[in-house]
Formats: structure tokens, C-alpha cells, sequence
């Protein structure tokens, strides 16, 4: 089912910022900790790429799966990247 006014700016502002964060620390994360971010980026493509193509009516499935994808990415970045110091 196609939802036209989904408002997904806040999730994709979310996943925006947290790459650029885990970008800029990724060198002092550990190996099993870049796997991890290498699999939540790959999502990360993923999504802005059906993003793209659904335009402008969004599926319920892919606005669900920005929302809990945000979720996990915002988790991993606050178990692993906000307690490094730069």
C-alpha cells in the first residue's frame, strides 16, 4: 500500500548524520564494530536508494523500515561511536 504523505525527514536527517559521525570515527572503532557499521551502511544505501525510486508515495514497508532502521543506526551510534574521544 502506497502512503503519500509520509514524513520521513527526520529519520533520514538521523541516518545522514550519524554516517558522517561514524565516518569520522571509523578508524578508532574495533574490527567486529566496522563489520557492523559496514552491514548498517550497506542498509543505509539500500533504503535511499528505494527511497528514490518510490519518489514521491512512499510504501508503508519502506517508511517502517527508514523509521527502525534509524533506530538501529542511532543505537549503534551511541554504544560505540559518542563515547570516543577525538
Amino acid at each position: 500500500m502506497k502512503t503519500p504523505n509520509i514524513d520521513l525527514s527526520h529519520s533520514l536527517d538521523l541516518l545522514t548524520s550519524a554516517r558522517d559521525q561514524v565516518r569520522l570515527s571509523l578508524h578508532l572503532l574495533s574490527l567486529d564494530t566496522r563489520q557492523k557499521w559496514d552491514e548498517l551502511e550497506g542498509k543505509i544505501l539500500s533504503l535511499e536508494n528505494k527511497l528514490g525510486q518510490e519518489a514521491e508515495t512512499v510504501s508503508e514497508a519502506t517508511a517502517s523500515a527508514a523509521i527502525d532502521l534509524s533506530g538501529s543506526v542511532k543505537a549503534f551510534v551511541d554504544s560505540h561511536v559518542r563515547h570516543i574521544e577525538h
